[in-house]
């Protein structure tokens, strides 16, 4: 009988506690108490827009570059898979484009299993289309491959 009475009394403890402790985050919220929350401001300004600001101010401050990077457009001229030949044709057809185009920076990749050779840094899909027409009209042979790609680029203002 008297291992009957603890738990019975452990009981009765527990529920004549204070019944305002709250327990769980549920009950720390649900209970009245003052809850704060901090939040950076560039967060605060895109969750709640001030009215008349432009959109396009909101758009060029989301575009900022960080490190001199940022999220833009390339013109990618050639990818393969092909072990033997990729990297050699990807170094080949960079210094005809950029003996052509001097102003494009070039870049060959390899993420396996694919040598690429990408062209610009371009913030905007209109810039990186115009370059890809010149690209096209300068190297017909190369038309089939050109192709306006997202990717991180560069950006010297």
């Amino acid at each position: 009988m008297r291992a009957y009475i603890l738990p019975v009394i452990l009981t009765a403890l527990a529920s004549n506690a204070d019944v305002n402790t709250p327990v769980t985050i549920v009950d720390h919220i649900t209970t009245g108490n003052d809850n704060i929350i901090n939040q950076p401001e560039q967060l605060t300004r895109r969750l709640f827009p001030v009215i008349g600001v432009e959109e396009t101010e909101l758009k060029e401050e989301i575009q900022r570059p960080v490190n001199g990077r940022m999220a833009g457009f390339r013109v990618q001229v050639f990818s393969d898979n092909n072990a033997r030949t990729a990297k050699n044709e990807a170094r080949s057809k960079q210094r005809t484009i950029s003996s052509r185009f001097p102003q494009y920076q070039t870049y060959v990749m390899y993420t396996s299993p694919y040598w690429r050779l990408k062209v610009g840094d371009f913030r905007t899909q209109q810039e990186a289309n115009n370059a890809a027409d010149e690209l096209r009209k300068a190297f017909p042979a190369y038309s089939k491959e050109i192709r306006v790609v997202r990717d991180r680029v560069n950006i010297n203002d």
